[in-house]
């Protein structure tokens, strides 16, 4: 778990009650108003891995993809700190009015509460899945599904270097109740893993130090390392639709008619 700032430490004093507005005792506040997240993703996850066990057997001859549930419960601190950074932020006449979230709705209003991901070989694997996700049933039937790629955006129109296809699922049970699951090639979650470690926990914690801590423009390098997975990726697509899809003889000959 990441460690409280001295910002979430302050705003954790003023706006939760006592006796949780302390470090030591604020995580009891907030997680239970998300075990239920938790408990959904567990079922949700193993859902999942069923609809995509057609899919693993067809590619059975190489790795197709696996369910990563490392990080499953959005953790107390970050919790804290998305909270905080909402009613912080300042946003210019022509930007949306962002989410402002406090500690009596951000159980209702954060989507990403619970939370899996999915990591594939191929960029084909990954549209394999979206397609998947899109059409189950069991899926549509308990869900409001909402999908958001940043994949194929070009670099001006994305506001990081993640690339990944992210569906948010909202219950329709159960209003305000919701979970995210994120697929994304093997690549692009080994670039997720360095930025967050060089670039996003520097920021993170002191935000308002960026010359200070990217003096030699890490970010701006790790930015351009997220474009460069990228083309890698395109290029190992192209090797596997040369070995997994062969051109059809017979289309080959009326395309040469």
């Amino acid at each position: 778990m990441p460690p409280l700032t001295e910002a979430d430490i302050a705003f954790i004093q003023e706006h939760l009650p006592s006796p949780y507005n302390v470090p030591e005792r604020y995580e009891e506040y907030i997680l239970p108003k998300i075990q239920i997240h938790d408990v959904l993703c567990t079922a949700t996850k193993a859902s999942t891995a069923k609809l995509l066990e057609p899919l693993i057997r067809r590619h059975h001859h190489r790795f197709f993809c696996r369910i990563d549930d490392s990080h499953q419960q959005k953790n107390a601190a970050s919790i804290v700190e998305k909270i905080r950074r909402s009613q912080e932020k300042k946003v210019g006449p022509r930007e949306p009015e962002p989410m402002r979230y406090d500690f009596s709705n951000f159980a209702e209003k954060m989507t990403d509460l619970g939370r899996f991901r999915i990591v594939c070989n191929f960029l084909h694997d990954v549209e394999l899945i979206e397609n998947a996700i899109e059409q189950s049933q069991e899926i549509r039937e308990a869900f409001i599904i909402q999908k958001v790629s940043s994949i194929t955006l070009r670099p001006k129109l994305r506001m990081s270097g993640e690339r990944s296809v992210k569906f948010t699922l909202k219950h329709r049970a159960r209003q305000g109740l919701s979970i995210e699951i994120q697929v994304m090639t093997q690549l692009q979650e080994a670039w997720d893993k360095k930025d967050h470690f060089l670039v996003y926990e520097k920021r993170r914690v002191n935000p308002e130090k960026d010359e200070e801590n990217f003096p030699d423009y890490l970010d701006s390098k790790m930015f351009a390392m997220s474009e460069l997975l990228f083309i890698a990726d395109q290029y190992f697509e192209l090797l596997r639709s040369s070995e997994e899809d062969p051109p059809n003889p017979e289309e080959t000959h009326e395309i040469e008619k």
